[in-house]
């Protein structure tokens, strides 16, 4: 777990929150931009949705900034959404993941990791692209 403070106004996403995915509509306020951003881990292919662990691998996401006053508001309703301390097992974990956009910029952004429970080292890991990054959207739009 990163020990830094969490003083962020940005979120990394790579599955069902990213724009016109299935949980995208969860988002309870409207970012100030929405870039391409890759961060390093592993992604595994869940059937309807991904998660990602720790690894080495360049995973390929949006990263969504969003203005001061709307981050506590944004990370309640995503926790929820992502199942991270409501009070159970959690199924995903926030973590801060460092991120570079397509010019290269770093960031520091909030991330879902998966929690560990169920195991989902047997599940399927998403290959990376002809790019050289691991990327969801695209792995699952491949043909069967």
């Amino acid at each position: 777990m990163d020990s830094r403070p969490a003083q962020t106004t940005k979120f990394f996403v790579y599955g069902t929150l990213r724009q016109g995915e299935e949980r995208a509509c969860y988002w309870p306020r409207t970012p100030l931009s929405i870039e391409t951003a890759t961060t390093r881990g592993t992604l595994h292919d869940l059937g309807p949705y991904p998660a990602m662990v720790d690894g080495e691998c360049l995973i390929r996401g949006e990263l969504w900034t969003l203005g001061p006053d709307d981050v506590s508001l944004t990370l309640r309703v995503l926790d929820e959404v992502e199942g991270f301390n409501q009070g159970g097992v959690d199924w995903y974990i926030r973590r801060m993941v460092d991120c570079r956009t397509a010019d290269g910029r770093p960031h520091l952004a909030y991330a879902y990791f998966w929690g560990g429970q169920p195991d989902i080292s047997h599940m399927p890991v998403i290959p990376p692209g002809p790019d050289g990054s691991c990327d969801w959207k695209a792995y699952k739009q491949l043909p069967e």
